[in-house]
């Protein structure tokens, strides 16, 4: 007896709606699938009702992509319902505790959530309610500055972008230098030096109210646009300025607006592992000695680690104790996979990179003085 025929598709809501979409607008599946950046094995599943999306983020970003309200793909309302605006802060405070702690994985993951609560907020004109989603803009596009690399900043500039459009909003220029900062600084990330230096230019010259613990951080920043413009006069004078703003500082005012990220420390890393870029070895491991003893103060010794074994790996390679700085390297490369930062990846494949060219040019070297003793080698 043959087997029994059983339905192509399990009915889910879901599925009911992926289904009527590709009908009524006639498309294939690859479209479909294109359309929701998915694959079409995954789009497979969610159309036979194999897989049900359980993640309320996934099923809200789904039902925007359909037009369809997210109760028709079994969204419960109670869900949708905005955080209520007491709870915000908590929530942002919370988050930057677990970026306090080098637990990025959980940031990450916290700030999805929280930018889904805040989906209701959003063409709000209420003032409070304007900072506290200009404060979730913040957090978010830091947290996903850390876990992005270098040719993946876009998502965090958004986040940025929305920080500045409120700030500007509100005339607040602490926000603003903030977004504009941070803009640059994605920019530098992704190689775009020129557009770095203009956005953290900006930030310094336009925002002349802004909190001098902000200005500080946006300086410190240009002076790395500087470094890698090579306009190394410029990133001294940047960095100069920048290390005297965060020796004036008090203490209690250095983690406010700037949630830790500048103070001593951050500026004494820059410059050490600047100066150790430049093959400085001595004065830039001095910097990072300095950076370290300053971060003990004020960070947890997680992030301590993680930040300063990259910088130590960068500066130990440049400056020729090969050896060394690979084994600096392999240290840092634990701590990163633990915490999730894939920013300080960037710094570790930027070791690799520069032990291939040491190795390519001695390779060169090597036949050249092998020649000039033997005789040219045939092949």
């Amino acid at each position: 007896m043959p087997a029994k025929k059983t339905n192509k598709w399990q009915s889910t809501p879901l599925s009911n709606e992926l289904h009527s979409y590709i009908a009524s607008r006639q498309l294939k599946q690859q479209d479909l699938a294109d359309l929701l950046s998915v694959d079409a094995r995954t789009l497979r599943r969610w159309l036979s009702g194999e897989t049900i999306i359980t993640n309320v983020h996934d099923l809200k970003r789904v039902a925007d992509t359909l037009g369809v309200n997210p109760s028709r793909l079994g969204l419960s309302q109670s869900v949708l319902l905005p955080i209520p605006p007491d709870d915000i802060e908590k929530a942002i405070n919370h988050i930057w505790k677990q970026i306090r702690a080098a637990k990025y994985h959980e940031a990450n993951i916290l700030a999805d959530q929280l930018m889904m609560d805040m989906a209701s907020y959003m063409h709000t004109s209420d003032t409070t309610m304007l900072r506290r989603l200009a404060s979730a803009n913040y957090v978010t596009g830091f947290v996903k500055s850390q876990i992005s690399r270098a040719n993946e900043t876009n998502l965090a500039r958004y986040y940025y972008g929305e920080m500045e459009k409120i700030a500007r909003m509100l005339d607040d220029h602490t926000l603003l230098n903030i977004a504009l900062t941070y803009q640059g600084d994605m920019l530098q990330r992704g190689g775009n030096i020129k557009d770095a230096i203009m956005f953290l230019e900006a930030a310094r010259d336009t925002t002349p109210d802004a909190e001098i613990v902000a200005k500080g951080n946006g300086i410190q920043l240009l002076g790395r646009a500087y470094f890698k413009a090579k306009k190394l006069s410029d990133f001294e004078r940047a960095m100069k300025e920048s290390e005297n703003i965060a020796l004036e500082l008090e203490e209690s005012s250095q983690g406010k607006i700037t949630k830790g990220q500048y103070n001593a420390g951050t500026v004494y890393e820059e410059y050490g592992r600047s100066l150790g870029l430049l093959g400085q070895l001595n004065e830039g491991m001095d910097y990072l000695d300095r950076a370290e003893e300053n971060f003990k103060k004020t960070w947890s010794i997680q992030r301590r680690d993680l930040l300063l074994t990259s910088s130590k790996a960068l500066v130990l390679v440049h400056g020729g104790e090969i050896r060394e700085g690979v084994n600096m390297a392999v240290t840092s490369l634990d701590l990163i996979r633990k915490s999730g930062n894939a920013r300080m990846m960037d710094r570790i494949y930027a070791v690799q990179q520069y032990i291939d060219r040491l190795s390519y040019e001695v390779g060169k070297a090597s036949i050249t003085l092998r020649e000039a003793i033997n005789g040219p080698i045939e092949f």
